[in-house]
């Protein structure tokens, strides 16, 4: 029992020290990358794009979905006149999701899908190609890669119902776009900043599906530029106002296929018996840390702080120089310590004693310069005396205490 609970223990430990370390990291900068969940208020979260779809059905609740597509067709979208809402990175399926899509749109309902992959399977089933570099470069002989970050824009395709109006912002070139829409009876809706369709709708059954290749337009970041508000809502103005029942997608944004674990406890979750003994580690570990934690130890005694001596120390040796009456000794020690002083406080040469030293320190102390002047002509004077009075030794320390206050 002891060993399993410490294994359990330093799990939960590196656990944590791996999360609390990635949200550090975050909090230097702005985090840039694409995750498009509605909660999320950070520049490449969809909030604002929800809010915007809830204002546009606020008489139906949206219901958030986080399980593929094939698990919830049955039970949840078997209903007509259903909206289901997908804004992620890439949309990865399986061939029953495929299938679930298929029919979930051609008994009446619409799937609007805006992502910058979205899985070959079902483009193929409807006949929708994609072409994912610049056309631009075969008439005007430019590189088909462009990584580079530049102002990027979007329109719709109907410029008499919308005017021929431009919405971009500061992001990687949008230029992504589907090819011959026309063999298949797809109707263009938006166009890329080279005229080509990234945006339409296809016909199926009794609904119809809507493509968009470009979910950064869905983004904080683009909707809250300038009037990127408008292009919104005019993508959204395509999509039927009266819907029974509308779902946002929050599975296939984390760019898993359906035959893969959602996260790392999926696993534990899904099966009773490991679900019960990750509890019941959990719970014991708990009960390890509240109580059985704490180390026994003999009280530490407190230790004394170390007394400083330097004080005493100058005292006794200033003692015994007063004692010898070597006030010669002394004068030249407190002058060297004085032209330290003036070296390390005021950033003063003391190699040449001019003119020009004189009116600095003056300057920088606040000391009268007549009376620095007069100072180092004392110093002079005692220096090249051979032995100094008690008197003359105070009057030198009392003048140059002038310059330490």
């Amino acid at each position: 029992m002891k060993i399993f609970i410490r294994y359990s223990l330093f799990v939960v430990l590196i656990s944590t020290v791996v999360s609390c370390g990635r949200q550090s990291d975050a909090g230097k900068l702005p985090d840039m990358s694409r995750n498009y969940s509605k909660r999320s208020k950070k520049p490449f979260g969809t909030f604002t794009a929800f809010q915007m779809l809830k204002e546009k059905y606020n008489a139906v609740t949206i219901e958030t979905i986080t399980k593929n597509f094939d698990d919830n067709a049955i039970n949840s979208f078997s209903s007509v006149k259903g909206l289901y809402v997908v804004i992620s990175k890439m949309v990865l399926l399986s061939e029953k999701d495929k299938n679930a899509m298929l029919q979930y749109v051609s008994n009446g309902n619409q799937l609007f899908i805006a992502a910058e992959y979205i899985d070959e399977t079902l483009f193929d089933e409807l006949g929708v190609q994609v072409q994912y570099s610049s056309l631009n470069s075969l008439f005007q002989n430019k590189s088909t890669t462009d990584n580079a970050m530049r102002y990027s824009t979007v329109s719709m395709s109907d410029s008499s119902l919308f005017n021929k109006q431009l919405y971009g912002f500061f992001h990687y070139p949008l230029v992504a776009n589907f090819v011959n829409t026309d063999s298949i009876g797809a109707r263009s809706i938006g166009l890329n900043e080279s005229g080509y369709p990234n945006y339409i709708s296809v016909v199926h059954g009794k609904g119809r599906f809507f493509f968009h290749l470009h979910p950064q337009t869905f983004s904080n970041y683009f909707v809250l530029s300038r009037n990127n508000k408008e292009y919104v809502e005019k993508v959204f103005s395509y999509m039927a106002g009266e819907r029974y029942a509308v779902y946002w997608d929050d599975y296939y944004r984390t760019g898993q296929r359906s035959d893969e674990s959602f996260s790392f406890f999926a696993v534990f979750m899904k099966y009773p018996m490991l679900k019960w003994a990750l509890l019941l580690g959990m719970s014991l570990m708990l009960l390890y840390i509240a109580f059985a934690s704490k180390r026994k130890q003999r009280p530490v005694p407190v230790k004394t702080a170390n007394s400083n001596a330097s004080v005493s120390f100058v005292e006794t040796i200033g003692r015994l120089y007063l004692q010898k009456k070597d006030n010669t000794n002394i004068a030249q020690k407190m002058i060297t310590y004085f032209m330290e002083h003036i070296r390390s406080k005021y950033y003063l040469n003391t190699s040449q004693l001019n003119a020009e030293f004189f009116s600095s320190l003056s300057r920088k102390s606040g000391v009268d310069e007549t009376e620095v002047k007069e100072f180092f002509e004392l110093i002079g004077h005692l220096q090249e005396s051979p032995s100094l009075t008690d008197l003359q030794l105070l009057v030198l320390n009392n003048r140059m205490q002038i310059f330490f206050k």
